[in-house]
């Protein structure tokens, strides 16, 4: 868990990296596989019964045992397609149909349709067949397999109780390990309790980088760390220390603001054939933002981030989701959880 585009992902990466040699890792982003405007939990386990599928194949010849039993629980999706007057092209075998289907999943609405009328009644068999390639796998690579699965985060909280709260039971009913991404709204749910203690083994949160103390002081350790990301992608010459400075103080602290803001103000100073990025420029790149911000604000809202920025607490119920959803509260860390708005907004609230 933590705030959209503060690092999650990353980790991730560094974690496949970290563990490729001791496990068989699956990882891909549900956001390449899936409509997330259009998700059910059916569709996700059936992206990850094929990439488990997908991946496994580059190392293991399946038995023909278990080929037969892929290819039978195929025909009787077709039988069921045939059976609701849904019949399309007939694909031959579990292998063309991983191929095919999923691949158009994400981009035709007709086809997550019907494949959601003929997978759902036949779940449990998919999730055995997965747990089959699962035992098959593992026992033939002498490895144990773990799918990470990025950016699930970026559903709305009504979708992701629907998901991990609803259907948490199927989606953890692949006997392999799993890791997912998990919407930080979730967080202040009451449900997000009895999903972790029902269906997982915990939870990592992944905080905000600290620019201010909870005090309002500049916290000098997060801001260097910040500056050191934006000096491994750029050379020192490319921006004034007052511009990188300002950058940094206004990026909330969210790794993807910060290079936002950065990539924004060169784009800004390369308009104007200029070599390096000045303080104008990224003022501009912070007005950009704060405009952004007055655009989706109403007076509740105000209030609310007004209260937030006073008592640094959580304040307005559901619609405080909605708000750190959208980046407008950042939650931050010094040894207990606070909260703050984003830099922007307070050159909206006076």
């Amino acid at each position: 868990m933590g705030s959209r585009g503060n690092g999650k992902s990353t980790e991730l990466n560094r974690l496949s990296e970290l563990l490729e040699d001791h496990l068989l890792i699956v990882p891909f982003s549900i956001r390449d596989k899936l409509n997330l405007y259009d998700i059910e939990y059916s569709d996700i386990l059936l992206i990850v019964a094929a990439e488990i599928y997908k991946n496994v194949s580059e190392y293991v010849r399946f038995s023909d045992e278990l080929s037969k039993y892929l290819d039978t629980w195929y025909e009787k999706v077709i039988e069921n397609e045939r059976s609701l007057g849904l019949s399309g092209e007939v694909k031959t075998g579990f292998s063309a149909f991983v191929l095919n289907v999923t691949g158009k999943m994400k981009t035709e609405a007709s086809t997550r349709e019907v494949t959601r009328k003929v997978i759902q009644p036949q779940l449990s068999d998919l999730i055995y067949a997965v747990n089959k390639i699962i035992i098959e796998a593992e026992e033939k690579l002498d490895k144990n397999i773990l799918v990470i699965i990025d950016d699930l985060d970026k559903v709305n909280l009504e979708k992701g109780e629907e998901l991990f709260y609803k259907h948490g039971a199927e989606l953890t009913s692949p006997i392999c390990r799993i890791i997912y991404t998990i919407p930080q709204p979730l967080l202040f749910s009451n449900k997000i309790r009895q999903i972790v203690l029902q269906y997982f083994d915990g939870r990592i949160d992944l905080g905000n980088i600290n620019i201010y103390n909870r005090n309002g002081q500049l916290d000098l350790g997060g801001c260097d760390l910040m500056k050191q990301v934006a000096l491994k992608r750029m050379d020192e010459s490319l921006i004034s220390k007052d511009a990188l400075n300002l950058a940094v103080k206004y990026s909330a602290g969210v790794m993807t603001e910060f290079i936002r803001i950065i990539r924004s103000a060169g784009n800004i100073a390369d308009t104007d054939n200029r070599g390096r990025i000045d303080v104008p420029d990224v003022e501009q790149a912070i007005a950009d933002t704060k405009n952004d911000y007055i655009r989706i604000l109403n007076p509740q809202d105000i209030e609310i981030l007004k209260n937030v920025m006073k008592t640094k607490g959580k304040v307005g119920g559901e619609k405080f989701q909605d708000l750190l959803f959208s980046l407008a509260i950042l939650e931050y860390s010094n040894g207990e959880a606070w909260y703050d708005i984003h830099p922007a907004i307070k050159r909206i609230i006076k």
